[in-house]
């Protein structure tokens, strides 16, 4: 039975390694500290994704990471048109992540957008932070499968500020800059960024827009027969006939829904869920058992 590979961080000495150190420099990149002027767009799509995975993200979990994809057009402009989470865990002096999870989703990603390739990683928060200089050095090597060019020497570090701290959603784009000072000095410098829309995302967005815009407006009119109701029930205004019948007609134009059929039938589905959540996990200690004492049984052969 093959070893699973560590997550990135891990020691296989168990030996506490130093992450490099980071210097954040919010000024914006100079021309002179690159050969072209660098600047990123970003497709909504990825936006969306980015906030999806915060949503989601495990409880406890303060920020999440991932993986940027797209590629370098128009010379020196980067597009940023898709992107991934990544399984990882921040510690108090390290950050891990798991290597295996980013090779396979950028695999799979790739069979559908061959076009699309790392070009960076994204992270969740206001501010750069020490651990995200351990993972932008994960990114640096061949292992992310990031692959350097005259025009992108380093991969982009996209920080999306999901706490809202400014009076707007906030996005900035970084890129590091090797100094002479320290091998293991990080600077991060700003590069100009701005979302970037097709005309199928704006087709998307658009039809986003009209469904809110309806179910607010279906809720708006609801609202009025409801009042009607409650104001002839409090004896404020007096009935109508016509508009009485109007109403049960068209309350009796839909189903009769059974709550409490509704509320079996949800309860029987959670239940089964709950279920295979409980097989799969069963199965998946079972295997880091069966995986450990293989392992010892290794060691003790060799």
């Amino acid at each position: 039975m093959s070893t699973p590979a560590p997550m990135w961080g891990l020691s296989a000495q168990n030996s506490k390694v130093m992450p490099p150190r980071n210097f954040n420099i919010a000024s914006k990149v100079q021309k002179s500290s690159i050969e072209q002027p660098l600047s990123c767009r970003v497709h909504p799509v990825a936006v969306l994704k980015i906030l999806d995975a915060f949503v989601r993200r495990p409880e406890g979990a303060k920020r999440i990471i991932g993986t940027l994809l797209g590629w370098i057009s128009e010379g020196s402009i980067v597009d940023i048109t898709d992107c991934f989470p990544i399984v990882h865990r921040d510690t108090d002096e390290q950050a891990f992540m798991d290597q295996d999870y980013h090779k396979q989703m950028l695999a799979l990603r790739q069979k559908v957008s061959p076009r699309e390739v790392v070009v960076g990683w994204f992270a969740t928060g206001s501010e750069i932070n020490p651990l995200s200089a351990n993972i932008h050095k994960f990114y640096c090597t061949k292992e992310s499968q990031f692959t350097a060019t005259a025009v992108l020497p380093g991969p982009v570090h996209l920080l999306v500020d999901t706490n809202l701290t400014g009076q707007s959603f906030g996005m900035k784009g970084y890129v590091n800059v090797r100094t002479s000072v320290a091998e293991n000095l990080l600077q991060f410098h700003e590069v100009p960024l701005r979302v970037q829309t097709s005309e199928g995302e704006k087709s998307g967005i658009s039809q986003l827009m009209q469904a809110r815009r309806a179910d607010r407006e279906s809720k708006a009119a609801g609202q009025g027969p409801k009042e009607y109701v409650r104001a002839v029930q409090a004896g404020k205004v007096e009935g109508d006939m016509q508009v009485g019948r109007g109403l049960t007609q068209a309350l009796l134009t839909e189903p009769v829904i059974d709550v409490e059929a509704v509320e079996q039938l949800c309860a029987n589905s959670l239940q089964d869920a709950l279920m295979v959540v409980y097989l799969s996990n069963l199965t998946r200690a079972q295997i880091n058992i069966a995986e450990k004492i293989n392992q010892q049984f290794n060691a003790r052969a060799d």
